[in-house]
């Protein structure tokens, strides 16, 4: 008998964090142009190897990051994007398309010294949740699963041609900690079959959110370094733990 699928680090394929800061009253790009147009050339200014191209309309605003790696090519990707919560601070960790991983400066001093930025254009508003969010694709190899998710995390048996997706909130006193978890296929064309596509392997997607529960006060920065620090502690042991029934 085989033994049964482990996750490690080793086996993540893709990974991205974001850092997503909820905003009262809420940013509109239409009525916040011009402002929302200062903190992007201070971030520019500040991170160029995290902020590079503004992209803005009365609709949206983000700024994007054209990452180089040599020998194996390009990625233009979206740096910071202002939703309908707030500001959402996107840090590519590892690129599955190019196998590659991005260095980049700490990412919790990043954050703080953006949003310090951000309150000098808007001092009327008030961050009241910040929510460290980790997005990872594991590689599964052969392992079906569709079949590992719902052997290992639930009574369900789901056909081979099925789909499965759970979310689980785990929260404590402080925390809420959010984890998604969905199968996914790796799919290849088949040679002379324009339309047909065969399973080359599985995966595993990750979403894990972990934020503050109480809004009832602003965050100051020590607060969003705590939540941000122990959002790193759980990604890095307790998520393991819960993944691999520890």
């Amino acid at each position: 008998m085989s033994e049964p699928f482990q996750f490690t680090k080793s086996k993540v394929d893709d990974h991205t964090v974001r850092v997503g800061v909820d905003v009262r009253p809420v940013i509109e790009p239409k009525l916040d142009r011009v402002k929302l147009h200062e903190v992007g050339n201070k971030l520019v200014e500040e991170y160029p190897n995290l902020y590079e191209s503004l992209v803005q309309s009365p609709t949206e605003f983000r700024i994007t990051k054209k990452f180089l790696f040599p020998g194996k090519g390009e990625a233009e990707l979206p740096t910071l994007v202002i939703t309908q919560r707030g500001p959402v601070f996107v840090f590519p960790r590892k690129i599955a398309v190019l196998q590659d991983e991005v260095d980049l400066n700490n990412i919790n001093d990043v954050v703080v010294n953006c949003l310090r930025i951000f309150r000098e254009q808007f001092p009327e508003r008030a961050f009241i949740r910040v929510g460290l969010i980790n997005e990872y694709v594991y590689d599964t190899g052969p392992v079906d699963s569709v079949r590992l998710i719902s052997e290992r995390f639930t009574r369900i048996v789901v056909p081979d041609n099925g789909e499965i997706r759970l979310r689980i909130n785990k929260p404590t006193d402080d925390y809420n900690r959010i984890v998604e978890l969905q199968a996914l296929r790796k799919l290849e064309r088949v040679p002379e079959i324009s339309d047909r596509f065969q399973t080359q392997g599985f995966g595993v997607s990750v979403h894990v959110d972990f934020n503050n529960r109480d809004t009832s006060s602003p965050v100051t920065d020590d607060k969003i370094l705590r939540v941000l620090y122990d959002g790193q502690q759980y990604n890095e042991k307790e998520l393991y733990q819960f993944l691999n029934l520890e």
